[in-house]
C-alpha cells in the first residue's frame, strides 16, 4: 500500500489528515498501476522493489541479496548510460551489507553477465 495510516479508517467519510479512505485507496490504485507497468517495460525490478518496500523485514540472505540486486541494477544503468560509478556510490547504496558480501554478489553477477554476452 503507498500510505498506511496511523488508525483505521472503518468508512470511506473517515478521514486521514487531507485523505478520505477512498482517496488513500484511489492513490494506492494508481501507484501500484504505475509500478506494474514499470514492472511490464522492463524499468523497475521486481527484487529492487521488493527490498525498498519489506520495512522491518530482514531474512538475512533474502535481503541481502535484494539489495545487492538493486545496487547491480542501478550500477548497469549507469554504465549503459555512460556514466562511471564508484565502489562507494554502491556500497551506499547497501545499507547493513558488508563490502565483501557486495563485492562476491557483483563478482558472481558480472561473471554470469560475460558468460550470457559471448
Amino acid at each position: 500500500m503507498l500510505f498506511v495510516p496511523p488508525s483505521s479508517l472503518d468508512s470511506a467519510e473517515e478521514v486521514c489528515g487531507d485523505y478520505t479512505r477512498e482517496r488513500l485507496e484511489a492513490m494506492d490504485a494508481a501507484f501500484v498501476a504505475a509500478v506494474e507497468l514499470a514492472f511490464a517495460k522492463g524499468l523497475e525490478s521486481r527484487v529492487a522493489a521488493a527490498a525498498s518496500v519489506r520495512v522491518g523485514y530482514r531474512n538475512g540472505q533474502q535481503h541481502t541479496e535484494a539489495v545487492i540486486e538493486a545496487a547491480w541494477c542501478y550500477l548497469r544503468t549507469n554504465m549503459d548510460a555512460g556514466i562511471d560509478v564508484s565502489f562507494a556510490e554502491v556500497l551506499a547504496r547497501c545499507p547493513g551489507v558488508a563490502p565483501e558480501r557486495v563485492r562476491a554478489g557483483f563478482k558472481r553477477r558480472l561473471t554470469s553477465w560475460i558468460e550470457g554476452v559471448r
